[in-house]
């Protein structure tokens, strides 16, 4: 049998396979770097990114609150207090018993923790957990082991803020052996005024005028107006300008509220010296059909006058006829205006509002050129719309529908409330020293009773105070009042949410992983 010899491959064949199998394995090493680089660079720029994201997130931490109560949401004031601290401030909150407001409490100073970027930081001691700690701050503070208390320190000047003061409590159900419950959260107006307190150099004081029959802020009529100027560390105190030689020298601010009488010569010269030569900061509140002409005459130097007359509109009022509220056509004179956008240089957050005046109201006028020749920059800070006017043969007491005359009367929409400033330069950017005043032609509505029919009057005095002491960075805050939450469900919604909880929820699940198997499978 012939067997035939393999051939030999050609030395050439060889060669080229050795080639080949060279070339692959080099592309392979090739493509296994470039895949192994391509992921070590998608690792490191994803490190970065995490990296970068996170000091971002560090160095510029925000929150939201979008709760609807906007339980944790800081007001305009404390934010612009916070953002301004210039110095820390260490809270310590010691609340051994009021547990009913101690969780509020402690995350409300965790918002102002953050509003401030740590400036103030906060402490929490639990007695019966820390009692070493607990020891530590009585004796150093020196305040009772039941005491209920939020300490605010700065650079060791300390300030109490007792649990009593944060919260507005319902005792109505203590004969039932119920506990009491909070009506209104009052922590951060509590905890801002005190933070106010510590944190100023020198104390503001205002003088309220007396000795031409107005009410005194130290007295009922005026007691909520007084207790929330407190509450801004504000002191107030009484003035009656016929027994001194000049405005003391630490007045921040004068306020004459409701004068039944005229002011003397004498008094409006000490006045005039004042507000000319020192630049002095006025608040007046003028109510309406008042005869002070040389109060009016007065103000007129400064361009700005009393119209000496009462706004008024026709249309419909409830009243009480037989015991019974009845609507009534006639004479309106609880007057509503409105604050207007541009007033918010002096108002802040309290411009953009209607704002409802109890009792008797005068409009207000400028004059452009004295105001031009005293170098009088002015705002209007209340207007009416055009249905009002200003009435000048006004009837106190008469039910009956008023006529517009245009010939005697001063014809809608009608100023209420002014701010004026002299002196300095318009220029925000340099700091200069000026005089400034509010004018309002209505005094009732800074009553208690006033503000019980408006609480936008409160905020309107202490915003429109603060900026004559020059804090503008400072609004009023609210007590926020505590809401019960309840979800009622009938069975049959009871028995939906069982079956979507337990059956399709499950369900839905069940069937995305039945479907990613079999699409495994396939």
């Amino acid at each position: 049998m012939d067997q035939t010899p393999p051939s030999p491959t050609p030395p050439e064949s060889k060669v080229n396979a050795s080639q080949a199998d060279t070339h692959n394995s080099t592309s392979s090493t090739i493509r296994r770097l470039v895949i192994g680089a391509n992921v070590l660079s998608q690792v490191v720029i994803f490190t970065v990114i995490v990296a970068m994201v996170n000091y971002v997130n560090f160095r510029h931490f925000k929150r939201w609150d979008f709760s609807r109560s906007q339980k944790y949401a800081l007001a305009p004031l404390t934010k612009n207090l916070l953002a301004n601290l210039k110095k820390p401030v260490k809270a310590v909150v010691f609340f051994p018993n009021f547990q009913v407001i101690a969780q509020d409490v402690t995350s409300l100073l965790r918002e102002y923790e953050y509003a401030s970027d740590k400036k103030l930081t906060v402490e929490v001691v639990d007695p019966y957990r820390n009692l070493l700690r607990a020891k530590e701050l009585s004796e150093k503070y020196k305040f009772g082991s039941s005491d209920n208390i939020v300490i605010l320190d700065v650079e060791g000047k300390s300030k109490f803020v007792n649990a009593a003061d944060m919260a507005e409590m319902d005792n109505s159900g203590a004969m039932m052996g119920q506990p009491p419950t909070v009506r209104a959260f009052k922590g951060e107006e509590a905890l801002t005024s005190a933070l106010l307190e510590i944190t100023e150099e020198k104390q503001s004081k205002v003088y309220f005028l007396t000795g031409h029959g107005e009410p005194s802020p130290m007295g009922e009529d005026l007691s909520a107006l007084k207790t929330f100027i407190d509450r801004q560390n504000i002191k107030s105190d009484l003035l009656n300008l016929n027994n001194v030689d000049a405005v003391p020298a630490d007045a921040s601010a004068v306020a004459l509220l409701g004068p039944k009488a005229d002011l003397s010569e004498r008094e409006l010269k000490l006045l005039t010296d004042y507000w000319n030569d020192r630049n002095g900061r006025l608040f007046l509140a003028i109510g309406g059909n008042l005869k002070v002409p040389r109060l009016a005459d007065w103000l007129a130097t400064s361009g700005v006058a009393l119209q000496q007359d009462v706004v008024v509109k026709n249309g419909t009022m409830l009243v009480l006829q037989g015991g019974q509220p009845t609507l009534r056509t006639g004479i309106v004179t609880n007057t509503v205006g409105f604050t207007p956008p541009n007033a918010k240089t002096v108002l802040k957050d309290a411009a953009g509002f209607d704002l409802q005046l109890a009792g008797l109201t005068q409009s207000l006028t400028i004059n452009p050129q004295k105001a031009n020749t005293e170098k009088i920059r002015s705002t209007i800070l209340i207007t009416t719309t055009a249905d009002y006017w200003g009435e000048t043969e006004y009837s106190l007491g008469s039910p009956a529908p008023a006529t517009k005359d245009p010939e005697k009367d001063h014809l809608g929409p009608l100023s209420l409330a002014l701010a004026l400033e002299h002196g300095g330069i318009p220029d925000p950017r340099v700091k200069v020293e000026t005089g400034r005043m509010v004018l309002v032609g209505n005094f009732s509505f800074l009553s208690n009773e006033g503000l019980r029919a408006s609480e936008g009057g409160l905020d309107f005095a202490v915003n429109s105070l603060n900026w004559l002491i020059n804090r503008e960075q400072l609004a009023g805050i609210p007590p926020k009042p505590k809401q019960a939450v309840s979800l009622s469900l009938n069975e049959k919604q009871m028995g939906d949410l069982a079956l979507a909880v337990i059956g399709i929820i499950p369900c839905i699940f069940a069937l995305i992983g039945v479907a990613v198997w079999a699409r495994r499978r396939s």
